[in-house]
């Protein structure tokens, strides 16, 4: 049997409110108190009975809805208890605050701020480039200052070294990236034995991070990817220093074997064999300078092709054209390349799309040295880097009485100073001494690949050369 409701017992039951025709309220603190508000229910005239929480402020009376009472099982709304819960809850705000409407509004007013701030935290997280950015954006700002090669160069690391064996890590923020994930990327060049390649690799992971740290600062900046860079951790790992060699260069016998094999070693396309002998006959010029010439650098009938070479920091800002002479050995080998790729813009290409990364002639000459042509009288020849032609072709002028410092105008070598601000300013001025340079060259470069015809040349009053074969002894 219930138990009778106490005379005190000021609490409303659940048949008042359902028999309910007007209003009816009760204290709305739990234990009854008056002063902290009260719970009163309300019969609209459409029938359905609201429940509020009234309370008094500052001579006042301040109605704040709680609900609807629920009439039954079916019918939508809160019972008795349920409402008396919830007023209970804002009779204890009046106790501690006094006003409970306006400290409610305070609290929304405070959390709505609080989402601003996260909401603001995640928009700046989210505005955050990733490392992958930060590279990105940093081959981006290489495009007009450093050579196309290079900027090759850079995507292809990006791609084989940084973004295909490392997506997690390429994915994190840059400002999280710390030194363990540059030796995670750094740690596998070397392992596989580029060790040259990894100090490379470590320089422009140190300079994209440079970049990143100052870019923000940057005024007018059209990329508005931010870093939040507070340190460069590519910068405290250091990779061990290698002794590269440096004093390679083919005897007159490995020059002779290389020249006369390279069209026919497998892996070697055709036109990258005629790379390497075209390189050899200019006199050993800079592979990455001849790479990046357009058909529109030669000019046949005068016998010459334009190289610009962005040695330095200065990179395409610092430019400067070089005049190298072709002789008839030069003119009948970009002759057969213009069969090949005279359609395209760019004599040293493959498909057209765009001349030969840098790497390539590395991995050519490999492709030779590995293969079985690599072979003088049973003994292998030893390897050698497209650099080192370049060396070859100044140890044949040495050995053949040309002065250093005619093999240094022709190769275009330490030309700086007063010396090389003439001759950037006039390019066609040393033309004259490079075509004697270039006769001399031609003479060794015969005897070295055994020929028993040699060329002779004579310079016309335009310093054009006119050639003729010569029987040699």
């Amino acid at each position: 049997m219930a138990s009778l409701k106490s005379r005190d017992d000021k609490r409303i039951t659940d048949m008042q409110v359902r028999n309910l025709k007007g209003k009816i309220s009760e204290p709305a603190d739990k234990d009854q108190k008056r002063g902290f508000g009260t719970l009163l229910f309300e019969r609209r005239p459409s029938g359905v009975v609201e429940a509020y929480f009234r309370q008094r402020v500052g001579g006042a009376e301040v109605w704040m809805k709680l609900g609807v009472y629920k009439g039954d099982s079916r019918s939508a709304g809160f019972t008795v208890a349920e409402l008396r819960s919830k007023a209970n809850q804002y009779a204890a705000i009046a106790a501690k605050h006094g006003d409970v409407k306006a400290y409610l509004a305070e609290q929304e007013a405070s959390a709505e701020a609080e989402r601003a701030k996260h909401q603001r935290l995640a928009e700046i997280a989210a505005a955050r480039g990733s490392f992958a950015d930060l590279f990105v954006d940093y081959i981006e700002s290489r495009r007009t200052k450093a050579t196309l090669g290079v900027v090759k160069e850079l995507e292809r690391l990006f791609k084989t070294d940084m973004a295909n064996p490392h997506p997690s890590i390429m994915l994190m923020k840059a400002r999280d990236i710390r030194p363990d994930h540059i030796l995670a990327i750094l740690n596998p060049i070397w392992e596989r034995g580029s060790k040259v390649q990894a100090e490379r690799m470590r320089s422009f992971l140190v300079s994209a991070f440079n970049y990143g740290l100052t870019i923000e600062s940057v005024v007018g900046r059209a990329n508005a990817k931010v870093y939040g860079l507070e340190l460069n951790p590519a910068a405290v790992v250091r990779v061990e220093k290698t002794s590269a060699p440096v004093t390679r260069a083919l005897s007159d016998a490995e020059l002779c074997q290389f020249w006369e094999t390279i069209e026919s070693t497998k892996g070697v396309g055709p036109v990258m064999a005629l790379l390497f002998k075209f390189v050899i006959a200019t006199g050993g010029q800079r592979i990455q300078n001849i790479i990046e010439t357009t058909w529109d650098d030669y000019d046949l009938k005068a016998g010459t092709v334009r190289l610009i070479h962005r040695k330095g920091r200065g990179g395409q800002a610092m430019s400067r054209p070089h005049l190298v002479p072709l002789t008839a050995r030069a003119i009948e080998l970009i002759s057969r390349v213009k069969e090949i790729n005279g359609d395209h813009a760019w004599p040293w290409t493959t498909h057209g799309e765009q001349p030969f990364v840098i790497s390539s002639p590395t991995h050519a000459i490999a492709d030779w040295v590995n293969s079985s042509h690599a072979v003088i009288d049973g003994v292998k020849v030893s390897g050698f880097s497209p650099r080192d032609l370049r060396r070859t072709c100044s140890q044949l002028m040495q050995r053949h009485g040309v002065l250093d410092v005619d093999s240094d105008l022709l190769q275009s070598h330490g030309q700086t100073g007063l010396v090389g601000l003439h001759y950037r300013n006039n390019p066609k001025a040393y033309l004259p001494e490079k075509w004697r340079t270039a006769k001399l060259f031609e003479k060794a470069l015969a005897v070295a690949l055994g020929e028993s015809k040699a060329l002779s040349y004579n310079l016309n009053s335009n310093g054009e050369t006119e050639t003729q074969e010569k029987v040699g002894n």
